[in-house]
């Protein structure tokens, strides 16, 4: 199955759970949040409402008339799958906006600033990328994933030593983090990654 169908397939699963509801909820609750907060702080959580519903009218689509559910872990997962489904569907800008309202919503879960770091690196805002993955690793800090991801955009974005240092990190890591290092250290090595960022 293609990836942007697994992606689908998933979305349209917890979408029928009731993931969408439950992302619309959790807007309507950052946006009672912010009406509390200092100007700046309340700016980014009406972001993030704005990146929920985003979520939401994406899960309505792929499953329409489903029920509500409360927003962890359903709302969480479905709003990070629907994230994917823009993202592989060419549409990093909404992703990076559903990101940013997961983050809001679950500051304690990696995944929604994964996502932003994913869709900036889509957009090729390599810089910004890896100030999201880090964010992501401070939450999670021996996911291996998103180790791997943060090579990718430190190497795009010209920080050649920097990217090989987390590399070696992550080839410590585990099985997984291993694997993940020797597949990234093959795409240097065979100038897969020719041209990107700085030189080389």
């Amino acid at each position: 199955m293609p990836l942007s169908e697994t992606f689908r397939d998933l979305a349209r699963r917890l979408a029928t759970d009731g993931a969408g509801p439950s992302c619309d909820a959790e807007a309507e609750a950052l946006l009672v949040r912010a009406d509390r907060e200092p100007a700046l702080r309340a700016g980014a959580m009406r972001q993030g409402a704005r990146g929920l519903r985003a979520a939401a009218k994406l899960l309505e689509e792929l499953s329409p008339g489903a029920g509500g559910a409360p927003f962890r872990p359903v709302g969480l997962r479905g709003a990070v799958a629907a994230g994917h489904v823009a993202l592989v569907a060419g549409r990093p800008d909404q992703a990076e906006l559903i990101g940013a309202g997961v983050a809001e919503a679950a500051p304690d879960s990696p995944a929604g600033l994964r996502l932003v770091g994913q869709s900036l690196f889509a957009q090729s805002r390599y810089g910004l990328a890896v100030r999201a993955l880090r964010g992501a690793l401070a939450a999670d800090p021996l996911d291996p994933y998103t180790r791997s991801l943060q090579v990718e955009a430190l190497w795009f974005a010209g920080e050649r030593e920097a990217a090989r240092c987390v590399m070696a990190g992550l080839r410590g890591l585990d099985l997984e983090g291993a694997r993940l290092a020797a597949a990234l250290h093959e795409a240097i090595v065979s100038g897969a990654l020719r041209g990107a960022g700085g030189a080389p």
